[in-house]
């Protein structure tokens, strides 16, 4: 008989969670989970680094990714 493998499920973000977003490695608190239906969007504010002096404001102040783009601490 096979065996079936377990599926994990990611754990569910909620407001407050820090995170690690995928596309710039940066950790950072959650501040709005949306949901449209198809899937959440996670608002990430960013923790200070060294760079941010010479990074722009949108980019600084953190961004809004997709739940599959954003890893739990």
């Amino acid at each position: 008989m096979a065996r079936q493998k377990r599926i994990q499920q990611p754990r569910p973000v909620v407001v407050g969670d820090r995170v690690r977003a995928r596309t710039t490695n940066r950790m950072g608190k959650v501040t709005q989970v949306t949901n449209d239906g198809t899937c959440d969007q996670v608002t990430v504010s960013y923790d200070e680094a060294p760079q941010d002096s010479y990074l722009t404001t949108p980019a600084r102040d953190g961004a809004e990714l997709p739940r599959e783009l954003v890893d739990p601490e």
